[in-house]
């Protein structure tokens, strides 16, 4: 509006101009010639007036087409990132993250951890039953396994905790200000629900699941954490299923001290959560 309010006023002072500079030029007493030269002037500055008006509006009205336009794509643009950020974080299958985007999250944990007095316990998770499931009733059933066993490990964490999926059938947990202890507590709650899941054509298996825990002591790197949680988990596996083990963690400088490069081996936190009950007399 206002770039057509310019354009006028400019048209407007040039025709003045025009018209007193032809008032000086032509003699007095031609009142005849004056009216007609006064009219051809209107009409020269009216008539571009209106070319000029009907130009810029059709260039306003292309340029709000060009404007919704432009805020459509972005608008597609924003939905396409979120949707691709959802493809690379996100474990398709069972909807919890993927086992990049863990690795990010646990090296931003590290790190708050490492300015500040903030802990965490990292867990590694296996569904115990998982090749059995599929071996005997085939891959969709375990893909079904897998997704109750996560939606049932979300249902069990709060908020500020993650879950990834790992691998084909081992979870990763950021344990977010839980202790060792309390750390174990979820896990048992989380091992009481799987209890709960159903194998459909096979009622008498049981689901359960194992855990391998660590802590951050300031000294690991991620894939460490990762590793020593694993660690765990195998030991648990080992001592029969369906308990978390705690690996025993030992300074760099301890181990320098006692000159030994033997790994260092786990411990049993909690025995097995779902014991097989006796069938009635």
């Amino acid at each position: 509006m206002l770039q057509k309010s310019r354009i006028f006023l400019l048209l407007g002072i040039n025709t003045i101009v025009l018209y007193g500079l032809v008032l000086f030029l032509i003699p007095e007493g031609n009142t005849q010639q004056l009216i007609v030269l006064a009219i051809a002037m209107a009409l020269m500055m009216v008539a571009p007036n209106l070319v000029i008006n009907r130009a810029l509006s059709s260039m306003e009205r292309d340029l709000e087409h060009a404007q919704g336009e432009l805020a459509s794509t972005l608008e597609e643009l924003e939905r396409t990132k979120l949707s691709l950020s959802s493809v690379t974080t996100m474990d398709e299958l069972t909807g919890c993250y993927n086992q990049s985007h863990f690795q990010d999250v646990l090296t931003q944990h590290r790190g708050m951890s490492e300015r500040g007095s903030y802990y965490f316990t990292l867990a590694v998770m296996q569904v115990d039953q998982f090749n059995h499931v599929v071996d005997t009733h085939g891959l969709g059933s375990g893909n079904e396994v897998l997704q109750l066993y996560v939606r049932i490990v979300k249902a069990a964490l709060r908020e500020v905790d993650v879950v990834a999926r790992l691998s084909a059938d081992t979870f990763g947990l950021l344990l977010s200000g839980a202790t060792e202890d309390d750390s174990v507590m979820i896990i048992n709650r989380i091992s009481q629900l799987i209890s709960q899941i159903q194998v459909a054509k096979d009622e008498n298996l049981r689901i359960t699941t194992s855990g391998g825990i660590t802590t951050f002591h300031g000294t690991e790197s991620s894939d460490e954490l990762i590793a020593n949680a694993s660690k765990a988990l195998e030991f648990a596996i080992e001592q029969g299923r369906d308990r978390v083990a705690g690996f025993l963690y030992q300074a760099p400088q301890e181990i320098a001290a006692e000159g030994s490069d033997d790994e260092v081996e786990a411990v049993t936190l909690s025995e097995e959560q779902n014991p097989p009950t006796a069938p009635a007399p």
